[in-house]
């Protein structure tokens, strides 16, 4: 297997940029919205796989290193609750999502350059209630989070097509605590952890964010082989410089919105107003950051965006050879 540490410490690299709101973007003559289904892109995963590799391959043109699977919504639960899925017809959709990100990968150019990420979303996207923003999970217990996450991770775990895997958006300190213990127990493939932040100074459900890097430093190190690094996503962008000093202690990911207002009930992303000028200054000084080592986008980070951030990466690469 791969070590992809050896691959950090040799180059920054790209992550690609959302999915769900890129896909509302292409779908825009549609009757049919992601985000009118409690699954998103998993919903056109079912009715319109090729779309989905359609997006894979528009930001691997754009410079993307790493390419995150379309099951970040389909978690084993969702599937039973919204669809009523079997066990197989569950596999079968999780494999086709594997299958769609590697046809894109099939078409790039250099195929050694891509790495294929099996996503994991938080407990949030089965209660479909903006619960993201918030890490509010009402009465759940350690037990029901670990039921909940250990389906999709077992399945990544043994695809072939899966390299690394990214447990992403976590809003809430007990599910990370969760998913550190989960990810210690199983021989997993290198893992990297994305937390959600509600500003510069606590995750979504209020903890200091202080105390999540204290915890997470004494839970995983080097040491830890699976362990490739930790990271931010769905988090404003502009509140990334603040919340970078907190997290030196491990390799760091960064992927961040361009920033926007959720509405829970019409399920719609209020984008706020961005120059492209700022755009770049911010991700200028992220790579300063010695343990910054990819950085990309999540919600309304589309091709342009990441193009974007590719030439800023390959430019610091080049110049610190």
């Amino acid at each position: 297997m791969r070590n992809y540490r050896n691959l950090l410490n040799a180059k920054r690299l790209v992550i690609d940029g959302a999915l769900g709101t890129e896909l509302e973007n292409l779908l825009t003559s549609s009757t049919f919205k992601p985000s009118s289904s409690p699954l998103w892109s998993g919903q056109v995963l079912i009715e319109d796989p090729q779309l989905i590799e359609k997006v894979h391959k528009s930001y691997i043109e754009a410079g993307a290193n790493i390419i995150i699977t379309s099951t970040y919504q389909t978690s084993y639960k969702s599937l039973k609750k919204y669809l009523n899925y079997s066990d197989d017809e569950i596999y079968k959709l999780w494999e086709n999502a594997v299958i769609v990100a590697n046809n894109a990968k099939s078409k790039s150019i250099n195929t050694e350059d891509i790495i294929i990420a099996g996503s994991i979303g938080p407990y949030a996207t089965y209660l479909a209630n903006g619960s993201e923003y918030t890490g509010d999970y009402g009465d759940i217990t350690k037990e029901e989070l670990i039921d909940y996450h250990t389906p999709l991770l077992k399945f990544l775990i043994n695809s072939e097509g899966i390299d690394i895997i990214a447990i992403e958006t976590i809003p809430n300190f007990s599910e990370l605590q969760v998913i550190i213990d989960l990810i210690k127990k199983y021989d997993t493939k290198q893992v990297f952890i994305s937390i959600n932040c509600q500003n510069s100074e606590n995750l979504s459900d209020g903890t200091q964010l202080n105390q999540v890097s204290e915890y997470v430093s004494s839970q995983l190190s080097d040491k830890d082989e699976n362990f490739l690094a930790f990271s931010i996503n769905c988090t404003d962008f502009q509140l990334i410089s603040d919340i970078i000093p907190k997290f030196q202690n491990f390799p760091l990911f960064i992927y961040p919105n361009l920033g926007y207002e959720y509405d829970e009930k019409t399920h719609l992303f209020i984008i706020k107003e961005h120059k492209s000028i700022f755009f770049s200054s911010e991700i200028k000084n992220w790579l300063k950051y010695d343990n910054v080592k990819a950085i990309g986008g999540c919600c309304s980070v589309s091709p342009v965006e990441i193009k974007q951030i590719a030439k800023l990466v390959n430019d610091f690469n080049e110049e610190n050879k």
